[in-house]
């Protein structure tokens, strides 16, 4: 069959009762017809009293309240029948066939399996004190954190003339003094700053950065750029203030201190609730991986890897623009939440 061109209302509608279908249907593969007081028959399937009223008690309370209103039970029944109709003639016309309704199925049936296999398998209650503080214990850098600054920098060096068009110490120390000069007179203008790196920075990295080396800790400002510029840098708050010249070896900085950030010092009971989300969701992604193994085991999964060189992945940059989940097809998605499914998925 050709692959068939359905809206996406189309192919819900249809996936809807194939579903309902393979539901009812026991092992043998033949469908049984529900027990219960007949209301209607359509190609030999049968709505009945019970089943109706099972899906009018699905239906929200305002949903309803509008059907107990005199002749509108009739509507319901009726939109049931038409349901019922619709999709007689999708499987008539063989659509549970079809690659695209069959893709659907599988969803919908492996979102109900890992609903049904985890629901109370593992728990939010579950989570013991103890997994939290062995959890809390193996992070404590995300919780608890040294007092940190930010800077840009102007760096000079020197190789006393030795190297082609390198600078003496004496001229590098007289190009840095004149950028602490320059940069003090306009410590307010972050811009100006950045225009002195450009023209006189002769270090790559903080110099493709603007400047910039992000906020460091004092330990690591102390093994960059040496003990005065640690201290000057973590002396005060003020920010926008230039260093004085500071000597290591091999070069002269003129700091800017852009940004600080107070010490963050969180216990384990400040962050117990906040932690007990986060090892849940490990349990029960944990559980998921060991029951996708055994399951494995069980179906008798092969895999030859040596065949993953023949799949090729055209991706243009274009099309990955705008889309956060460019690239992630089938098995890339969560269970639990209508995206595709696949291997490392987590049954939330």
């Amino acid at each position: 069959m050709s692959r068939l061109h359905l809206s996406c209302a189309a192919v819900a509608l249809a996936t809807l009762g194939l579903v309902a279908s393979c539901e009812a249907a026991p092992a043998g593969g033949k469908k049984a017809k529900p027990a219960g007081d007949p209301v209607a028959s359509i190609a030999g399937d049968v709505l009945t009293v019970e089943t109706l009223q099972k899906k009018l008690d699905d239906q929200s309370p305002f949903v309803r309240a509008r059907y107990a209103e005199p002749g509108k039970l009739k509507e319901f029944v009726d939109g049931q029948v038409r349901f019922e109709v619709l999709a007689a003639e999708a499987r008539a016309r063989g659509y549970e066939q079809d690659p695209e309704v069959e893709d659907a199925i599988k969803k919908i049936i492996v979102q109900r399996l890992t609903r049904e296999e985890f629901d109370g398998r593992v728990q939010l209650k579950d989570v013991t004190d103890a997994e939290l503080k062995t959890y809390f214990d193996a992070h404590k850098s995300d919780y608890q954190k040294p007092e940190m600054a930010r800077a840009s920098v102007v760096t000079v060096a020197f190789s006393d003339g030795k190297a082609p068009g390198g600078m003496t110490k004496a001229q590098a120390a007289a190009a840095a003094e004149q950028v602490r000069k320059e940069a003090d007179a306009k410590r307010d203008d972050r811009a100006f700053f950045k225009s002195l790196v450009e023209k006189h920075s002769t270090d790559a990295a903080t110099k493709a950065a603007g400047g910039d080396i992000r906020y460091l800790d004092k330990a690591e400002v102390e093994g960059r750029f040496g003990k005065a510029a640690a201290e000057w840098l973590f002396g005060a708050d003020d920010v926008n203030a230039v260093s004085g010249v500071i000597e290591t070896e091999g070069a002269f900085h003129v700091l800017k201190r852009t940004g600080k950030r107070k010490a963050i010092e969180r216990d384990f009971e400040a962050v117990k609730n906040q932690i007990k989300n986060v090892v849940y969701r490990e349990k029960r992604s944990a559980a998921f991986a060991t029951f996708v193994d055994e399951l494995k085991v069980k179906h008798k999964v092969s895999v030859q890897e040596d065949k993953f060189t023949k799949l090729k992945v055209n991706v243009s940059p274009e099309s990955l623009q705008g889309d956060p989940h460019a690239g992630h097809g089938h098995g890339g998605g969560d269970v639990g939440h209508g995206g595709d499914v696949g291997g490392g998925a987590d049954p939330e």
